[in-house]
C-alpha cells in the first residue's frame, strides 16, 4: 500500500544531508534563468565549499555571512586545496547577480535556487513560522558545508546541534580541509 521510504527522494521526506553523504543533483539558475548548473557537476572532482543563506539583501546574510566568504582569498583558497566556493538562495538569477556585483570582484559564485530544488534536495528547508511571514515563502536554512569529490566532509547547519551563525561562516568551511 505505502512506498517505502527508500522510494522517496530525500526532499519529501526531509532529511537534512549528513558528512558522508553524496551531494545531491539538483539545477540552479546561473546569471539568468536559462543558465542552470547541477549541483552534482560543480563538486565532481575537487574540493568545494557550498554555504546557503536564507536570503539576498537581508540584514545578516549581507553583513556578516557573505563577506566572511568574499574576504577570504582565491590564493588562502587554495591553500586548503577548495577550487570552488558556492553561495545559494531561495531567489531568482537576477537578484543573486545584482546581490553578487554589490561584493565587487571576489572568487565566491553565486547561484539562484528559485524553486528551492537543491534547498529541498539537500533537506535545508526554512519554514518557521516567523520566516514565512518576513519574507513570504520558504527559504534556505544558514549552513556551510565543505566537499571533496562531491562527497560532505564537513557540515555545520546554524541552528542545529548547537550551531549558531558564525559556525556558518568562512572560518568554518576552512576548518573543514
Amino acid at each position: 500500500p505505502f512506498p517505502s521510504p527508500i522510494d522517496f527522494p530525500r526532499s519529501l521526506l526531509a532529511m537534512a544531508i549528513k558528512v558522508g553523504d553524496a551531494i545531491p543533483s539538483a539545477m540552479l539558475q546561473d546569471g539568468s534563468p536559462g543558465t542552470k548548473v547541477d549541483l552534482t557537476d560543480l563538486f565532481a572532482g575537487k574540493k568545494g565549499v557550498l554555504f546557503g543563506v536564507p536570503g539576498a539583501y537581508t540584514p545578516t546574510c549581507t553583513s556578516a555571512h557573505v563577506p566572511s566568504f568574499v574576504n577570504v582569498t582565491a590564493d588562502q583558497w587554495k591553500e586548503k586545496g577548495v577550487e570552488v566556493v558556492v553561495c545559494i538562495a531561495v531567489n531568482d538569477a537576477f537578484v543573486m547577480s545584482a546581490w553578487a556585483a554589490t561584493f565587487g570582484e571576489t572568487s565566491v559564485k553565486f547561484l539562484a535556487d528559485p524553486g528551492s530544488e537543491a534547498t529541498k534536495a539537500l533537506g535545508l528547508t526554512f519554514d518557521a513560522p516567523p520566516l514565512l511571514e518576513a519574507l513570504g515563502n520558504s527559504r534556505c536554512k544558514r549552513f556551510v558545508m565543505g566537499l571533496d569529490d562531491g562527497k560532505v566532509v564537513g557540515l555545520n547547519i546554524s541552528g542545529e546541534d548547537g550551531k549558531a551563525d558564525e559556525d556558518t561562516y568562512a572560518a568554518a568551511a576552512l576548518g573543514f580541509f
